[in-house]
């Protein structure tokens, strides 16, 4: 960007104003460090000696209620060893006057001692926290431990025992057992008759006091024991005895024989040594990462009076040393506050200098962040030269600093960026200030990529530019990622050509057009025939192929001004521009182009290695000045249009016509004025006479009637297809099926009516409904009709598909005494095999048989048949359309034996019908 039009203020007249303001700048500084620093020194040294004091108190306070909780522990051990002990006195009183086990123990017969002790023990251990039981013989021989019964004979050498022995007392107290285990013991001599049979010892290990201590007074325990009392070989047998997770080595001279922590603290057991060798309890500090402990240790004496073990109590206090945290910080914020406040007036009078500080110091650290940003960020002098670039500039472009120190913003164009975009730039930033855009540029290594370039200019007290600043990032992907998001939004993912929607916008775009310069178009809507039977047996992959390879010939058809598009699943549309002003030759235009596709569409193609063959329906409108349409109504005549040429027999082309739209429109109508109709129950029943040969009416066929109130009386002719394409001949048939069975009803409580039967016409699509039997039996049992008076006439179309559901169907009704009539015989489908299986009670001769049965031999011919055929499967005929009496003649004279047909009667009301049978 050469010939910047601006000039720059020299940067050395700006020099000494920057030091002044550099020097003012640390006038405060040094005012804030000679006043502050010694202030701030004087309140921490205050606040740490408050807090030291503070922490001191706390931490006594600590200690006391630990020392308070190892007296009560302590007390609480002798209160649980007293009541101990007098329950075992009374359970050893009460075994050794079992005379059972006395008499066992004088004989020495251990499996029977093992069989009397062995469920009592087992319930001492349950209820009373009995450990150990022992049966000794006087030799102090082990006869039974009822706790390891398959361990016997050893010699016991425990004092309590041996002080027992000695006075032929009992005796009982705590006592370190020969296999390390600090226990309470009862030792009763057993006498019977004033002789001694042996001794009985009961015990409960201290893991059972430290567990009901911990459990009454909420806090944890240990029993530890010094080392010199006891050997590694007796603890670990011990431990084994009795199950206890012990570890010898846990300390040099410590072993613990009990605890209810998992882990007990480290550091526990060296400082617990300490205090033994100093001959004093004491209250110690143990904590590690997570956990703080307060810990009191108290001496614990045998029956001797021997201190041999020891209790220590193990308060979790790290909640207490939080909240005593908690304390300290909040008297550490008071006196903080009470000393701020004494420095408020000095800190008023630094505070706008500080305040200054902080504003420019936030000011250069923002100015510095901005500049390191992701952007690259570039300063320009007067000439377009680069002053100052930041690391973004380098990683995007390539170019370190002194690569482009001096050197003008066009050295980084690409040779494909215009020139005169380089001029516009300039233009805008005199006349704006700033501009934005995108630009090509080009990086050191050549490689070429879209930058979307901010240029602003920087102005000074005079408001006269001094610098340019311009930033830019790297848009390649950004401007890669758009395109792909239009190809996705405008053209098909599959054929590549433009779907509906960038469809609709361009045809809008060619009706205005056409309309301002009074040309014509067209529109050719093409859809493929029978493509859905491609997917269901080829799958939709050779689907695809197909669509691709249809796209591929239609877009040679086309000429240079014509459009092709994708409007959905297998359907392409095609808008042909700038044909001939006159209507005739611009549908010869047309048609030309049409009868290109047809042909090329209809030829053989490969999918994958299988030859198919298709077609297609074209239909086709105009547009122009001539033709003013909308785009609806343009795409509404084109798919009018090619739903004629489907129903032409397809692979055809149709043009559309105003009268399609006008039949549309109609057929619209009578569906509405039909759905009203149903609603407002204006249709009617009426019902044509069915005679035998004497001329007598034994039943009548009912024929729905639709007197429009506007209209008047439409034919059925009229209102059936309408009604079977609309869905409504489901309702409608139900009504007359109902309205049918109340009129049997009706007529059932008339003697000269009773007789009567009624044939109701069935549809294709409402008897190949899942209910429909539910259905006519349901109307049977609201209505009360007689099921033997009600016969249902089905055409032969009804047996074109599912011939076995049919036959099911059919076969439920029948059980109910429904009756059937193949109506229309001999102009469907028929199967001989088929009709064998029906369970048919008529067979209906068609009146197209019957009108020329006189003068055209196959028609008679198929007369005869019909009755031949019925009267060989046991079925009745009857002959519909007889309106002559010649024809009733012949039919009678070939075995028909009923008839309908305006001879006997029209169609007529309910009430005409009872007074021509009546009368």
């Amino acid at each position: 960007m050469s010939g910047m039009a601006w000039r720059w203020p020299q940067p050395a007249r700006t020099l000494p104003t920057d030091r002044m303001a550099a020097s003012a700048s640390t006038q405060p500084v040094r005012l804030i460090l000679q006043v502050l620093r010694p202030a701030a020194l004087a309140l921490l040294v205050v606040v740490a000696l408050f807090l030291f004091g503070v922490s001191r108190y706390l931490h006594s306070v600590e200690v006391r209620r630990t020392e308070a909780f190892a007296q009560h522990a302590v007390a609480m051990w002798q209160h649980l060893r007293e009541q101990q002990l007098g329950q075992l006195r009374l359970l050893s009183t009460n075994l050794t006057s079992d005379p059972l086990i006395a008499q066992a123990m004088r004989e020495a017969d251990v499996p029977r001692l093992q069989a009397l002790i062995r469920e009592r023990f087992a319930s001492l251990r349950q209820s009373h926290g009995v450990s150990h039981g022992y049966f000794i013989d006087p030799q102090r021989q082990v006869l039974l431990r009822a706790h390891d019964p398959g361990h016997r004979g050893d010699l016991i050498e425990r004092r309590t025992l041996l002080d027992a022995m000695s006075t032929g007392k009992p005796v009982s107290g705590m006592e370190l057992g020969s296999l390390s285990t600090f226990t309470l013991r009862h030792v009763q001599p057993w006498f019977v008759d004033g002789v001694l049979i042996g001794y009985l010892e009961l015990g409960s290990d201290a893991d059972w006091f430290i567990h009901e201590l911990k459990r009454l007074l909420k806090q944890d325990m240990a029993l530890l024991i010094d080392k010199r009392h006891t050997s590694e070989a007796r603890y670990k047998a011990g431990q084994r005895v009795f199950h206890l997770p012990g570890q010898w080595g846990g300390d040099a001279q410590v072993v613990v024989l009990g605890q209810t922590l998992p882990h007990l603290p480290g550091g526990l057991l060296p400082a617990w040594r300490e205090l033994a060798l100093q001959g004093a309890g004491g209250v110690m500090d143990l904590s590690d990462a997570s956990q703080a402990w307060s810990v009191a240790v108290r001496p614990l004496t045998d029956h001797g009076g021997r201190e041999l073990a020891s209790l220590a109590v193990l308060r979790d206090v790290a909640a207490e040393r939080a909240e005593e945290a908690h304390q300290r910080l909040n008297l550490a914020a008071a006196g903080t506050a009470v000393v701020a406040l004494l420095m408020c007036v000095l800190f008023l009078r630094v505070r706008a200098a500080e305040d200054w500080i902080r504003q420019s110091d936030a000011a250069l650290r923002l100015a510095a962040a901005a500049f390191e940003s992701q952007e690259g960020i570039m300063v320009l002098d007067e000439r377009g030269a680069i002053l100052r670039v930041n690391q973004a500039f380098t990683d995007i472009t390539g170019y370190s600093f002194d690569d482009v120190r001096e050197k003008r913003l066009d050295a980084l164009r690409a040779p494909d960026c215009p020139a005169p975009l380089t001029a516009h730039i300039q233009q805008q930033l005199r006349q704006h200030g700033h501009w934005l855009g995108d630009v090509r540029s080009q990086r050191r290594q050549g490689q070429t990529f879209d930058a979307r370039l901010s240029l602003t200019l920087v102005r000074g007290q005079g408001r006269e530019p001094s610098l340019c600043v311009g930033s830019f990032s790297d848009v390649t992907e950004h401007k890669a990622a758009e395109a792909r998001i239009e190809q996705l939004a405008f053209f098909d993912t599959l054929t590549g050509l433009p779907n509906r929607r960038l469809l609709q916008d361009q045809l809008q775009q060619v009706l205005v057009a056409c309309r301002q310069q009074g040309q014509t178009g067209a529109v050719l809507l093409i859809d493929l025939d029978d493509f859905k039977t491609l997917n269901d047996t080829l799958g939709h992959d050779m689907g695809d192929l197909l669509l691709q390879h249809m796209t591929a010939r239609l877009q040679t058809c086309l000429g240079e001004q014509d459009t092709l598009a994708r409007w959905g699943g297998d359907e392409f549309v095609v808008v042909m521009q700038g044909l001939s002003p006159v209507r005739a030759e611009a549908e010869g235009q047309a048609r030309s182009l049409a009868a290109r596709c047809l042909g090329l569409l209809s030829q053989s193609c490969d999918l994958a290695g299988q030859e198919y063959h298709t077609s297609c329906s074209i239909g086709v409108t105009l547009f122009g000045a001539a033709i003013p349409l909308s785009l609806d109504e343009l795409m509404r005549q084109a798919d009018l249009a090619m739903s004629e040429a489907k129903q032409a027999g397809r692979h055809t082309l149709r043009f559309f016509d105003p009268e399609m739209q006008a039949a549309l429109n109609r057929r619209a109508a009578l569906e509405a004025d039909m759905r009203r109709s149903l609603q407002r129950e204006e249709f009617r029943l009426h019902y044509q006479p069915q005679v035998d040969a004497t001329g007598c009416i034994f039943g009548a066929e009912a024929l729905v009637r639709w007197p429009h109130p506007e209209r008047g009386m439409i034919s059925p002719a009229e209102f059936i297809p309408v009604a079977e394409h609309a869905g409504l001949i489901l309702p409608l048939g139900e009504w007359v099926l109902e309205t049918a069975c109340r009129q049997l009803v009706a007529w059932a409580r008339e003697p000269g009516l009773a007789h009567l039967t009624v044939s109701v016409n069935v549809s294709v699509r409402q008897f190949r409904l899942p209910d429909f039997v539910d259905m006519v039996l349901g109307v049977l049992a609201r209505t009360g009709a007689n099921p033997h008076r009600l016969k249902l006439e089905l055409t032969e179309s009804v047996l074109i598909d599912d011939m076995e559901a049919v036959i099911e169907r059919m076969g439920t009704l029948k059980g109910h005494g429904v009756g059937f009539s193949l109506d229309d015989f001999g102009t469907g489908y028929s199967s001989l095999a088929y009709l064998k299986r029906l369970p048919l009670d008529q067979l209906k001769i068609d009146q197209s048989f019957v009108r020329h049965v006189l003068n055209d031999p196959h028609d008679a011919s198929i007369a005869r048949t019909v009755v031949a055929l019925a009267d060989a499967m046991g079925l009745a005929v009857i002959a519909e359309g007889v309106e002559t009496e010649a024809q009733r003649d012949f039919l009678q004279q070939h075995g028909c034996r009923c008839y309908q047909g305006y001879l006997f009667g029209r169609p007529m009301s309910p009430a005409a019908f009872a007074q021509c049978v009546q009368g």
